[in-house]
């Protein structure tokens, strides 16, 4: 075991200082696609190698609605890489398989890389299909099915949720908040997908939905009428299919600034990958963990991974 690694247990293993501190969020989506053992094997290595970061993780249903689902298998591998003290979250793909197991009709369109040719939808299609297009009624049906599944299968029962492709509106809160969701996570800074997904729909809807989330955008709280509103976790350092370590790094940096501004308030960094690219991506996260790591070590700074509180 090489001394940078010690130091990294040493530094997760201990209190920060009384007070506000920076709160580092790690969140993992589980798109519904697959569970191939290559990325589940990257998984378990980062939770081997940081084994005192818990993890956000955004789980979907659709792993259990698809043709070929075993769902003891399916339920084993999942477990094979949570921990105590994780918290299970929600994540909704509108997946096709998934939204006719709800009892929805399934809709092709709008999706960010245009309309699906249903008869190409083999095995399955549907991730890429905004949600929020699905009325109030069926996104309830939709809720409701993921979080009476996962409950079934043995998991937490999610109070938190992230919108796949970020494609959250108030539309889609109030279904969240109507069936006890309490926290979402799903804005994001558009200029990080800019590259990958600019030619693409879901680049101008992510922009629309969140213009003014920016890298040290904070939680705030979303009223929705009727006595209902949502708290809002912004994921204000993207995952890591579109960041790498050095701009991780630079995102907490920015929070440190922040931070440095009022040292009575605690400060949130949302960071994280996708399940189905651990193996590719996973990488870029610890890269940009290590960096968090030394910068706080050298600057003495109250650092603390966490998952994040269902009120504020």
């Amino acid at each position: 075991m090489n001394l940078k690694f010690l130091m990294l247990l040493l530094v997760l293993a201990l209190p920060t200082q009384a007070g506000a501190a920076l709160r580092v969020v790690v969140s993992v989506d589980w798109e519904g696609r697959n569970l191939d053992p290559q990325n589940l094997a990257a998984m378990e290595h980062f939770r081997h190698d940081y084994p005192r970061i818990p993890l956000q993780h955004f789980l979907n249903a659709a792993y259990y609605t698809k043709a070929d689902a075993e769902p003891r298998l399916t339920t084993a591998a999942i477990r094979s890489v949570l921990r105590a003290g994780d918290e299970h979250g929600l994540h909704i793909h509108p997946w096709r398989s998934f939204v006719q197991a709800a009892g929805v009709k399934f809709r092709t369109e709008p999706a960010f890389r245009g309309p699906l040719d249903l008869s190409q939808c083999e095995p399955d299609c549907g991730h890429d299909v905004n949600m929020a297009a699905y009325t109030g009624k069926e996104l309830r049906k939709l809720i409701r099915f993921s979080i009476r599944t996962l409950v079934k299968q043995g998991f937490d029962r999610p109070r938190s949720f992230r919108a796949g492709a970020w494609q959250a509106d108030n539309h889609v809160f109030r279904a969240l908040a109507q069936e006890g969701i309490t926290l979402d996570s799903s804005a994001t800074s558009a200029a990080y997908l800019k590259e990958r997904w600019g030619k693409t729909l879901l680049y101008p809807v992510v922009a629309r939905l969140w213009p003014q989330t920016t890298a040290t955008s904070q939680p705030y709280r979303v009223p929705l009428g009727q006595g209902l509103s949502i708290l809002e976790l912004p994921n204000n350092g993207c995952l890591a299919d579109y960041v790498t370590g050095p701009v991780i790094a630079q995102t907490f940096r920015e929070n440190v600034e922040l931070w440095k501004k009022n040292r009575d308030k605690d400060i949130y960094i949302s960071i994280g990958f996708h399940q189905e690219t651990a193996q590719k991506y996973l990488p870029h996260l610890r890269q940009g963990i290590d960096a968090i790591v030394e910068l706080s070590q050298k600057e003495n700074l109250p650092v603390e991974f966490v998952v994040p509180p269902f009120t504020l």
